[in-house]
């Protein structure tokens, strides 16, 4: 089948209404009409054209200027109130261009004028009847992507450049801060408060978006109206029209919350000793590496302790262990009051603890810091049912010189407990240099 023929099978689904002032040139060209046309209706004047419109609602209508009764003009703007879209083509007798700015302003899809032969008739219908076709492709491709938007897992949300909302999905219209008809800005939905993301410290994706041309996708932390921390996913897409102006945003909005709770415990699990909440020997490790990583990079000296309690075997059997874990949280606070906070205090297993200390090359201000530990590890601790302990520790010290090839935070850690050995094997409660 050729594009001709392709063309004229269209014309099999067309339903047209031929309004004409000549009921014998109407009922002539209906008889035509019916041969290539799905359906077609007939009338004389431009008031019964009007009701067999309303009564069978034609794909096209094809009409005279000039109609008894009501003539072509006030019929299809009596059209026009009920349907702004079906196409009409009007014939008139001459060109007349009041005529045709009438027609631009009733929206008629051609106007033709006599003599006009039957081919040029049926081409101007087919050509209206493809662009209906078209349109109603269109129309369903946008109800589609309309469901798809409304039933979408995520807020969506159009806002323009000022950031007030021209569009939201299902999922915004049920948030308790929405409110129908209503002018809203994309952040009283979304955090649910009447100050704006800039006025909160969190960075206004819309303003990046319109710097870099580009999306952006930011995770915003706050607190709602409970004091409940909130995590929200904020993915802006920049809208631009043809000159590559932006005029909009598309926003798709997640609530985050939940997934990075269960990633932040994961992490803590991974990282942290679940009893002292120190970090553990993993992250202890990788902090060992940083640390040779800038003392190298920087040419500075640093330090880290290994810290065995002394006789906490004995006081775990005794008491239980329940009370040795009570023991061992209060000795991790001590240790961490008594260094800086910059420096990493890390549980290392049983009742061993390692302490980094970075930029720190002064043998004097190390030995201070030992001494503080041991001061403080020295005092009495409370147990439960009013128990009252005392401990002490051994500490052995690396100072970790940048310049020495081949150095690893394992060698680092193996000089100091070599160091902290030596401590024990002779009267404990003390410290040592690895030498």
């Amino acid at each position: 089948m050729n594009i001709v023929e392709k063309r004229y099978k269209l014309l099999k689904q067309v339903i047209i209404l031929i309004v004409k002032n000549d009921k014998s040139e109407c009922e002539r060209l209906g008889k035509l009409f019916e041969i290539y046309c799905k359906k077609c209706y007939i009338a004389e004047n431009g008031k019964k054209g009007y009701e067999k419109y309303l009564k069978y609602r034609p794909d096209i209508i094809l009409s005279d200027y000039e109609l008894p009764i009501i003539n072509g003009l006030e019929m299809i703007k009596n059209i026009r109130k009920v349907d702004k879209k079906v196409p009409i083509i009007l014939i008139a007798n001459d060109n007349n261009n009041q005529l045709f700015l009438k027609a631009i302003e009733y929206k008629i899809s051609a106007c033709l004028t006599r003599p006009i032969s039957f081919a040029l008739l049926l081409d101007t219908i087919l050509k209206e009847y493809e662009i209906i076709l078209i349109d109603k492709k269109l129309e369903n491709k946008n109800r589609l992507m309309q469901a798809i938007l409304e039933e979408f897992p995520q807020k969506i949300m159009v806002v323009d450049t000022e950031g007030y909302i021209l569009y939201g999905n299902n999922l915004v219209k049920k948030d308790h801060s929405w409110k129908e008809n209503n002018l809203q800005k994309c952040y009283e939905v979304i955090y649910g408060c009447c100050v704006a993301c800039k006025d909160r410290g969190l960075l206004c994706d819309n303003e990046k978006a319109v710097r870099t041309n580009e999306p952006q996708e930011t995770i915003h932390e706050y607190h709602d109206l409970n004091n409940k921390k909130i995590y929200t996913s904020i993915k802006t897409i920049p809208i631009a029209d043809r000159e590559n102006k932006i005029y909009a945003f598309l926003k798709i909005v997640e609530d985050k919350t939940e997934e990075i709770i269960k990633q932040t415990r994961l992490m803590q699990l991974a990282n942290y000793d679940s009893l002292t909440g120190l970090p553990n020997r993993i992250l202890l490790l990788d902090r060992l590496k940083q640390a040779i990583l800038r003392s190298k990079r920087n040419n500075f000296s640093f330090a880290i302790m290994f810290i065995d309690l002394d006789g906490f075997k004995d006081i775990n059997d005794i008491y239980g262990h329940e009370n040795g874990d009570k023991l061992l949280k209060m000795v991790a606070n001590r240790i961490k009051q008594s260094v800086r906070k910059v420096d990493t205090v890390a549980r290392y297993g049983g009742d061993e603890f390692i302490v980094i200390l970075e930029d720190m090359h002064d043998k004097n201000s190390i030995k201070d810091v030992a001494k503080s530990i041991l001061m403080a590890l020295d005092k009495e601790f409370e147990l439960s049912n009013h128990i009252k302990v005392h401990i002490s520790c051994s500490i052995g010290i690396e100072l970790v010189n940048p310049a020495k090839d081949n150095i690893t935070e394992y060698t680092i850690i193996k000089n100091a407990d070599e160091a902290m050995y030596e401590v024990k094997k002779n009267s404990k409660n003390g410290y040592k240099f690895y030498s």
